[in-house]
């Protein structure tokens, strides 16, 4: 009897470290093949909601998603191939619109493919009012390649002639009172002046790029051999001026693409006209 109980103590034992040293084994850890990391403003505070979005062009459309929680932290675990690229956005309101508005990386080699070791990878994410987005062609025409908006005036209206060559334009972008940018935090007090000349030739459209989105009031003024004179501004229409007009940067339709969420400005348009007498 003494044999049989200390047969079945061995026998148990055996099987127990067996079981314990199979699932060491076999239960893949959390960490493998994983990519985490958070997403912020650019004041560092957490953004909840943002969507992830890993993907492999190159291999037959694999792609993987995921959420940030409270906290701005996501994680998701990929297959083991390499080639990937990762991307990021967030749905927001502005001006009772929804915006799905791309959000940056902490470094421009972040933009570039990627594999993932089996340690894992960390991806983190910015929200960016400006700059540059990395993977993107810039086009100032189109507004395209930029986190910021892009505004289009044009030297053109129905009641004078346009400015001539050599003018320097300036245009002052002031936020609106109490507005805000796009991604929440305060505008209030952040002017912008932005300078451009007239040059020869048609096409006479001028574009500012990278303007971080918020609502503005647009005025102008053109200098031209030492004169100064305020320039009037049409806002869409070359024939209805007047001193100043407002703007916001429209959603760009869809439910987000890979550039910054914002409106082409060629949708509309500002015409400006100088009285120089």
């Amino acid at each position: 009897m003494k044999q049989l109980t200390i047969c079945i103590f061995f026998l148990w034992s055996a099987l127990f470290i067996s079981c314990k040293k199979g699932n060491n084994t076999d239960k893949p850890s959390t960490k493998q093949y994983t990519i985490s990391g958070t997403v912020k403003d650019a004041a560092g505070n957490p953004v909840q909601n943002a969507r992830i979005r890993v993907e492999n062009p190159n291999g037959n459309n694999i792609h993987y998603t995921a959420t940030s929680n409270e906290v701005g932290k996501y994680s998701i675990a990929v297959s083991a191939i390499g080639g990937y690229k990762i991307y990021a956005w967030k749905e927001t309101t502005f001006e009772n619109q929804t915006y799905q508005i791309r959000l940056g990386m902490e470094k421009d080699t972040d933009y570039d493919a990627f594999s993932v070791p089996p340690s894992g990878v960390t991806k983190n994410f910015v929200w960016k009012l400006t700059g540059r987005i990395p993977d993107r062609v810039a086009s100032k025409e189109n507004g395209t390649g930029y986190f910021g908006g892009t505004i289009k005036f044009i030297n053109y209206n129905s009641f004078v002639e346009q400015m001539p060559a050599g003018t320097e334009v300036a245009i002052t972008l002031t936020p609106l009172a109490n507005t805000k940018f796009i991604d929440g935090t305060p505008a209030n007090g952040k002017i912008l002046v932005r300078k451009f000349a007239i040059i020869n030739g048609v096409g006479q459209a001028y574009y500012l790029n990278d303007i971080p989105a918020a609502k503005y009031r647009i005025t102008a003024s053109a200098s031209l051999n030492g004169v100064v004179r305020y320039a009037d501004i049409g806002s869409g229409n070359p024939n209805e001026l007047t001193i100043s007009a407002e703007h916001y940067f429209k959603a760009e339709a869809g439910a987000g693409s890979y550039e910054s969420g914002l409106a082409s400005p060629n949708e509309y348009p500002f015409y400006l006209a100088v009285w120089w007498d």
